[in-house]
């Protein structure tokens, strides 16, 4: 039914990407006049600079000044510098360059590289960075340097030719943020580089429209796809245009919208949470779906209702989810994908797209007032109320405690993306612990793609989780498929009291052995009770890992761990009802895409016949 939608409504596909003449320009906006009124007059608006936090005077510089100099930290690389001019079709933390080819025969996967590099330097996301700067200090040298890189990377990628042509996804991100760009620097600009942004921006907007990625299983990708060509729309739909033929930015326009609300009712659950499976992924989605809301609001367009009540949702989802730090916890694939962003920061990205600063959506309070998507950085102080508050949200298996500024998330989910299990990782059980800006048990992340399909696939392993592992065998198989996970894996909440909090579930990822994990999470005056119960028969080989924060210390006494900071918190964990010792392991921690940091694990391990019950208490001292 949705494929048969899609070809209904795309029936008339547009042409390939190629470059358009002036009299091809003036086509599409249906006259020179309208042209002349796009160039000197336009009717599109953008966000105001103040609705976006890109940090004092200072930094901003710091950070344009960065990009002048062609430095750039992507995705762990730290700060390098990409000479002039810029490789953009070069994996520069590996070297390997891919070829000037057409993409119908060009191999985006390569032994060894990581595609992600130079699409991330493509994205053109420090084009926000310039522009803020520009608005900031009146720099004439930033829109310079932009339109600069624009040309350098139009020269060197001809549409359809190159690995950043790989898919639509990539092109829709980068025409956003050219968008961006150019709307806050546009009184640096001149009439050449106006026509030549229309241009280029037709050429993004054909591509999308003929190479959506409707496919099965259906993900962020055609989301992304689909708010560019919203996006697009509303910036390229001419004013003057014959209405019953209606422009093509304006069929972009309408499609995207209306396919919007039918696969926000496929990827996202009824609780607000997308269905991959993915904090990060959440994250991503929520930014897009909120600022293109944001934006067709400004620009007067009605947007369904459906879709501002599904963006609200997600953005709530947000907001139970962080951390007292500000982040998110790492459950599934985390590789930094973001819509806009107006300034790098530090450790893991902060949440909320900033254009909801502007006030066109509506966005419902949190209990202390607070903005559900701090864009500032600001991390609102709960108040504390007795045991705590919990957070749920059962149809993506995320579930929150919060006391003070103590933090514990589970995840108790499936694999998501309707049993794909894409972005999903072997965490059956699995939770963060933190206390403050201090994270002590952390889930390790993700660290690569296809650049590293063993690190891949040792980051999404049950072993790199905190949980339990049954004679060495993962939770879901994974199968030779870098982007997926046998759908072996189900969950459910067994006793969920929120208030008090007490929480139980289980899955059944070793049905094949003739086990069940249950897991029991109460918090006790003293602390946390962690209660495992595996039941089944004969003997079994169980191993329980507990991943700690690089920055942790650990003190291991027999059936005790305790961290070792010279100031407080401290957390202590211990087995009280069986004679199992802790030892330490060395694990991986990778909080970004393509950085990782050696961290400490506790692990258990015993010999068990079955049912057999482990008690595990976690205190503060």
């Amino acid at each position: 039914m949705i494929r048969f939608a899609l070809r209904r409504a795309l029936r008339r596909r547009p042409p390939p990407p190629a470059e358009l003449s002036n009299a091809g320009l003036d086509f599409f906006f249906g006259g020179t006049d309208e042209v002349e009124r796009r160039l000197t007059a336009p009717a599109f608006h953008f966000f105001d600079p103040s609705d976006f936090e890109g940090g004092s005077a200072f930094a901003q510089r710091a950070r344009c000044d960065s990009i002048l100099a062609h430095r750039f930290d992507l995705l762990g690389s730290g700060p390098t510098d990409l000479g002039n001019p810029i490789q953009w079709r070069r994996d520069f933390k590996t070297g390997h360059e891919w070829p000037r080819e057409h993409i119908s025969k060009l191999k985006l996967v390569v032994s060894g590289a990581d595609v992600k590099v130079p699409w991330e330097l493509s994205r053109f996301q420090h084009g926000l960075t310039l522009a803020l700067g520009y608005a900031a200090t009146g720099d004439e040298r930033y829109p310079r340097e932009w339109v600069a890189q624009v040309h350098s990377w139009r020269a060197d990628n001809p549409p359809e030719f190159g690995p950043n042509w790989g898919n639509a996804m990539e092109t829709a991100i980068r025409a956003v943020n050219w968008i961006a760009a150019y709307e806050l620097m546009r009184p640096a600009f001149d009439r050449p580089v106006g026509q030549t942004m229309l241009k280029a921006l037709i050429q993004h907007g054909r591509f999308i429209a003929s190479h959506l990625e409707d496919y099965w299983p259906l993900n962020n990708h055609y989301l992304a796809d689909l708010c560019g060509l919203i996006w697009m729309g509303l910036f390229l739909r001419p004013s003057g245009f014959d209405k019953p033929r209606r422009s093509e930015a304006e069929r972009w326009l309408n499609f995207g919208l209306g396919e919007l609300i039918r696969q926000l009712r496929i990827q996202i659950l009824p609780d607000g949470a997308d269905y991959e499976a993915s904090t990060s992924y959440h994250r991503f989605v929520t930014e897009m779906i909120a600022s293109t809301v944001a934006l067709c609001k400004l620009n007067g367009v009605s947007v369904p209702q459906a879709i501002s009540d599904t963006a609200e949702k997600m953005a709530a989802v947000v907001e139970g989810l962080r951390k007292p730090d500000g982040a998110l916890p790492l459950f599934g694939d985390e590789d930094g994908g973001r819509w806009l962003i107006p300034a790098p920061t530090a450790g893991p990205s902060p949440v909320g797209p900033a254009p909801l600063r502007s006030g066109v959506l509506r966005v419902t309070p949190t209990r202390d007032g607070s903005d559900p998507l701090p864009c500032r950085g600001a991390v609102p102080r709960r108040r504390a109320s007795g045991a705590g508050v919990g957070v749920s949200f059962p149809h993506a298996g995320w579930y929150v405690y919060r006391r003070g500024e103590e933090y514990l998330a589970i995840r108790a989910g499936d694999n998501g993306q309707a049993g794909w299990g894409g972005h999903a990782h072997n965490d059956a059980l699995s939770f963060e612990y933190a206390i403050g800006a201090r994270t002590f048990l952390i889930d390790p992340g993700t660290f690569a793609y296809t650049g590293d399909p063993e690190a891949r696939n040792l980051f999404r392993s049950t072993a790199y989780h905190n949980t339990l592992r049954v004679d060495g065998q993962e939770i879901s198989r994974i199968p030779d498929a870098v982007f997926r996970l046998e759908d072996d894996v189900r969950c459910k909440d067994v006793r969920e009291a929120c208030n008090v909090f007490t929480w139980e579930g289980e899955h059944t990822g070793y049905h094949r052995l003739g086990v069940i994990h249950r897991r029991l999470f109460e918090r006790r005056a003293d602390g946390w009770l962690i209660r495992d119960t595996v039941t089944g028969k004969g003997e079994h080989l169980l191993e329980w890992f507990f991943h700690f924060a690089p920055e942790c210390k650990l003190r291991i006494d027999g059936s005790t761990v305790e961290t070792a900071f010279d100031d407080s918190p401290n957390l202590r964990l211990e087995i009280t009802n069986y004679e199992l010792r802790i030892t330490g392991e060395e694990g991986w921690v990778s909080r970004t895409y393509g950085r990782r940091e050696r961290a400490p694990v506790a692990l258990c391990v015993a010999t068990a016949k079955l049912p057999v019950t482990i008690e595990f208490i976690i205190t503060q001292r």
